[in-house]
């Protein structure tokens, strides 16, 4: 019996042990909230200080955009404006356009190409289409030189007689 007694004498030692045990636990979980606690208002207060900067940015951008679009809008409306008279002035021209004045036009895009300047490429025009012919080093000029052509006002189409010159073996 006197085991028993032991038993229930200690008992209230263990829950007074396990009751403090759980206190300072309990104390030292609360101050680690505590610490949070006191980060996060850091941090809020920071947080909030630099908002109406960070507001201001923002704005700031937002009327920078504001403006681009705009002129990009107006860029835009000149753009097509440009197109319009464009399309106008070569229907005209395409209309009074002879054939002449055609090889004339052709013959003056293809001479004040820089990329054409050391090729020999000839223009034939018969009613309206052109016929270029001659050799080119390489696809990209003579594919140049066909887009120049149909550039012209008037040009109804362009037949490609352009040949590439053959590499030439290196000479050892």
């Amino acid at each position: 019996m006197s085991r028993i007694r032991d038993g229930r004498a200690r008992a209230p030692a263990r829950a007074r042990f396990r009751c403090l045990l759980f206190a300072a636990l309990l104390a030292v979980s609360c101050g680690g909230d505590a610490a949070r606690r006191e980060e996060l208002s850091h941090e809020l207060a920071s947080l909030r200080e630099g908002l109406p900067e960070a507001r201001a940015r923002v704005a700031d951008r937002e009327a920078t955009a504001k403006k681009a679009q705009d002129e990009l809008a107006e860029a835009r409306g000149g753009m097509r404006e440009s197109e319009r008279r464009i399309a106008e002035i070569e229907k005209e021209i395409g209309a009074n356009a002879t054939d002449p004045v055609m090889f004339r036009m052709v013959q003056k895009q293809l001479l004040d190409d820089d990329d054409l300047e050391d090729v020999a490429i000839s223009a034939r025009v018969e009613r309206g289409v052109v016929t270029l012919s001659g050799v080119v080093p390489d696809a990209e000029l003579r594919d140049r030189a066909v887009k120049l052509a149909e550039a012209v006002p008037g040009v109804v189409s362009v037949q490609d007689r352009i040949q590439i010159a053959e590499a030439k073996p290196a000479t050892p």
